[in-house]
Parts: structure tokens; C-alpha cells; sequence
């Protein structure tokens, strides 16, 4: 990527306040940003579009950010992933498939950003 470039953030949230809240912010940041509502649409915009981060929820209405992120994983080496959580012990499963582990809601949005930031420093 080059330092003009804008990155594409793909935030999954079933929680429409959440999700909305979050893209606003991150397009304030200056992020190009993508909403899906769960499991099923995050994979059809993956597919269309080229991400570079994933933030998902853990739990989705079609899915679950655990699947979400294996998917990514399976066909997407490139795509960094940030899980949200509200319950503490699925920090356990996603260390497994993100490097820090979710992180817990309600979050900061600049949170979030300082996040991206760090994982994207190491491309």
C-alpha cells in the first residue's frame, strides 16, 4: 500500500448502533469504511472489495466472529482482524485467530483506530 492510499476498514456488527457509530467514526478518521451486518454479508464484501482490516463482533445474528475470522484466514492472509467482544471469556478462542485477542465493548472508537494503526505498522 502506498502512503496516499486510503485503507478499507469491513466493520461487522448484527448491532446497527454499534456499527454505525464505529464506521462514522473510523471515515472521520479518514478510513475508507464497509458495514456488514453479519456473517453471510461481511463474506460477500470481502469478496468484492479489497479490505485491510476486519473489526467484527463475536457474536452476529448469521454467525460468529470466530468463523468470520477462519474464513478470512482460510482465503485472506493479507486482511489484519480485530474482534469486538462483550463477554470475557471469548478472549480465549480469539487468540487463537487475531493477535491481541478481542477487544471489550463498549470501546473507544479512537481505541479502535490506535489499533489499526499498530497492526499496519508491522506490513
Amino acid at each position: 500500500m502506498q502512503a496516499d492510499e486510503v485503507e478499507t476498514i469491513l466493520v461487522a456488527s448484527s448491532d446497527a448502533l454499534q456499527r454505525s457509530i464505529i464506521a462514522k467514526y473510523l471515515r472521520e478518521c479518514g478510513y475508507s469504511v464497509i458495514e456488514a451486518t453479519g456473517f453471510d454479508d461481511a463474506k460477500i464484501a470481502i469478496g468484492h472489495y479489497e479490505v485491510d482490516v476486519v473489526v467484527s463482533d463475536t457474536q452476529m445474528q448469521d454467525g460468529t466472529g470466530f468463523d468470520l475470522s477462519t474464513y478470512i484466514r482460510s482465503r485472506h492472509l493479507n486482511i489484519e482482524i480485530i474482534l469486538t467482544q462483550s463477554l470475557i471469556k471469548t478472549a480465549q478462542v480469539a487468540g487463537d485467530l487475531c493477535e491481541q485477542g478481542p477487544l471489550d465493548q463498549p470501546y473507544h472508537p479512537q481505541r479502535l483506530v490506535d489499533e489499526i494503526k499498530r497492526l499496519r505498522a508491522f506490513r
